[in-house]
């Protein structure tokens, strides 16, 4: 984003389009009337006189005097009785109220049919889709088309495309089709693969294991060579298809490029940093929309943190310091299954796989830091950039906003059981450094990306 740092005008201008959906997920803004009515004043009263918790939570989003959106619990001096609090405020010592939310808590047998459907609103068309290409001609630009497939089958030379949390496969395509050899890239690889696939998945609702296993029974009957590419939390989805369901050994000679992927986990999954992390995703939706981003890429970054606030609070305070928190993250399978934390289960698994003849794998990887004006939130969220102490910590160091650098090459446990990460090799690395322009959002824009991806794939 150019020009100067983020107003509350420009956050309430990038939210004002998520208080709909907020709205159909009973998430009433000061300024919308949702589809339902929260329980009266009055019945809270009694029911918080009676010893019972209050039904309503209520949580504020204020801009800092360093232009950082921070998500706070409570309304900030709003009274129960219900009195709206007057936008344009300043509580001390936060910031400028820009958005307030209230909403009835979710019991926890509610928790998975929330994250289902909030599932559906970021991506409604989950499945394998087969990609069509129509090469540019005549002044237009070339289109690529899904079409949804049966179960593919057969020996053939294959490419599968793996997105990543809150994301679609038109993502892909999108950063693509921005970059400057985007069609070049795109007439390439459709001329060289047989068949080239999109396998569009929930990510919050279920954990990466059972997006694999999901995948794994859609290609049960397909053979050959397999590449993969993959983003963000798809390249959790790729190694637990490719290793833990066996699919590397039945498809033939596999290889797979992750980009930015959290192999190690991302500390913006960890529970003690819930609230903060929230923060930073309508940050970074803030600052794309502001800039111009498409809807497919800024969107679900302002409506998932609005979504799992919701969950977060209905069982804890998101700022607790105690396990009770951690069993809020649990409650969100897609995040648990990648979050940064000693014993994480899942990623210890799978980085302890032991394969004879393990799959080729690529990684790219970058370390975001800017002094762009509506970027520079990234500072308050860097525990080794942070000058204020008092400030919010998110990651300990180097990441491309969204995942930790040192996790995306963190591919094995030295022997299994035993925390020593070892890297991928320096040689199947695409490593952008320290850069203020590639960032997590932006990989596919990046011409250097699609190059690194035509050759490791061995694309003519």
């Amino acid at each position: 984003m150019n020009g100067p740092t983020a107003t509350v005008t420009d956050a309430r201008a990038a939210l004002k389009e998520v208080d709909e959906v907020a709205a159909s997920l009973d998430m009433f803004s000061t300024e919308f009337k949702g589809t339902r009515e929260l329980p009266s004043i009055g019945g809270r009263r009694r029911r918080m006189r009676a010893g019972e918790v209050d039904p309503v939570s209520t949580v504020s989003l204020v801009l800092n005097d360093d232009g950082v959106l921070l998500w706070r619990e409570g309304a900030l001096g709003a009274e129960l009785a219900g009195r709206r609090l007057r936008r344009g405020v300043t509580p001390p010592p936060e910031g400028e109220l820009v958005e307030l939310y209230q909403y009835e808590k979710l019991q926890p047998n509610e928790i998975n049919r929330f994250l289902t459907n909030l599932d559906g609103k970021l991506n409604a068309n989950t499945g394998l889709w087969r990609l069509e290409h129509t090469a540019a001609s005549g002044g237009n630009r070339a289109t690529v088309t899904h079409t949804k497939t049966t179960v593919p089958s057969g020996k053939k030379r294959r490419l599968l495309l793996v997105h990543g949390t809150f994301s679609k496969s038109q993502a892909f395509l999108h950063g693509i089709g921005k970059a400057p050899n985007g069609d070049t890239f795109l007439t390439r690889v459709f001329a060289h693969y047989d068949e080239v696939l999109a396998f569009d998945h929930p990510t919050l609702s279920v954990s990466p294991v059972l997006n694999a296993f999901d995948l794994s029974q859609l290609m049960v009957d397909a053979s050959g060579p397999l590449d993969i590419v993959a983003h963000s939390r798809g390249g959790l989805v790729t190694r637990w298809f490719l290793e833990g369901f066996g699919a590397a050994a039945n498809a033939g000679p596999c290889r797979a490029v992750l980009v930015g992927s959290p192999l190690g986990g991302t500390s913006l999954a960890s529970p003690p940093r819930l609230r903060d992390s929230l923060s930073v995703l309508s940050n970074i939706g803030t600052a794309l929309k502001v800039g111009g981003a498409a809807a497919v890429v800024y969107f679900p970054f302002l409506a998932a943190p609005l979504a799992l606030l919701k969950i977060a609070t209905s069982v804890a305070s998101v700022t607790a310091k105690t396990p009770i928190i951690d069993a809020a993250v649990a409650m969100i399978p897609g995040l648990a299954g990648q979050s940064r934390v000693d014993l994480n289960h899942e990623l210890d698994r799978v980085r302890a796989f032991a394969l004879a003849k393990p799959p080729a794998y690529f990684v790219i990887q970058s370390n975001f830091e800017t002094d762009s004006a509506g970027w520079k939130f990234w500072k308050w969220f860097r525990a080794d950039r942070l000058q204020d102490v008092a400030a919010d910590k998110v990651f300990p160091g180097e990441n491309d906003l969204v995942v930790d650098t040192r996790s995306m090459s963190e591919f094995a446990m030295v022997p299994a059981g035993v925390v020593v990460p070892r890297s991928i090799p320096a040689s199947r690395r695409h490593d952008f450094g320290t850069t203020d322009t590639v960032h997590h959002t932006n990989y596919f824009e990046q011409e250097e990306t699609l190059e690194f991806i035509l050759e490791k794939l061995g694309v003519p």
